[in-house]
């Protein structure tokens, strides 16, 4: 397993725990909101944040384990041919749609970093703080994406293949 790989399944390991922390921190806003009649100002806007972080960073993850939603209806039908053509247009257009969200999430982000944008609530958090999570996630999930092209085209089953269909 090579460097980058670790890094990948690093940030799966990290966004389980973002996951893990949001229920914390609803659970604890829940108590003092209804227990201890005094609910905080952070609990749900640090929520949002992790929620935002953890989905943006698990696809790189879950595309690289090929645990994204298949349909295996049809590709487990095809023969071999069929399943390697499949898996390469199902990965280059996974590949595509990442890079133009990588894209324009990049523009919004950096927009909102230039321009001081913030999210205006009481914690005034700056946005791009969330806004450049997209281009992270979406742009390592390009590279991902290149690498399972690349083994593809090569005859070789993608990254965390198991003879499961494509994206």
């Amino acid at each position: 397993m090579n460097l980058f790989d670790k890094a990948i399944d690093w940030l799966g390991t990290a966004a389980a725990w973002l996951f893990f922390a949001t229920g914390l921190l609803l659970t604890w806003e829940v108590v003092a909101r209804y227990v201890f009649s005094a609910p905080t100002i952070w609990a749900a806007e640090i929520s949002q944040m992790f929620l935002i972080w953890g989905m943006y960073i698990a696809l790189p993850y879950t595309i690289a384990r090929r645990e994204n939603i298949n349909i295996d209806i049809l590709h487990e039908r095809l023969p071999g041919w069929g399943r390697q053509i499949c898996n390469l247009v199902s990965v280059f257009f996974t590949t595509f749609f990442c890079a133009v969200v990588f894209w324009y999430g990049w523009d919004i982000g950096w927009d909102s970093l230039v321009r001081g944008r913030s999210t205006g609530t009481m914690l005034n958090i700056p946005n791009w703080w969330t806004e450049m999570v997209i281009p992270l996630g979406f742009g390592l999930s390009v590279v991902v994406c290149a690498a399972d092209l690349f083994k593809l085209a090569r005859g070789k089953p993608p990254t965390g293949s198991s003879g499961r269909g494509g994206h």
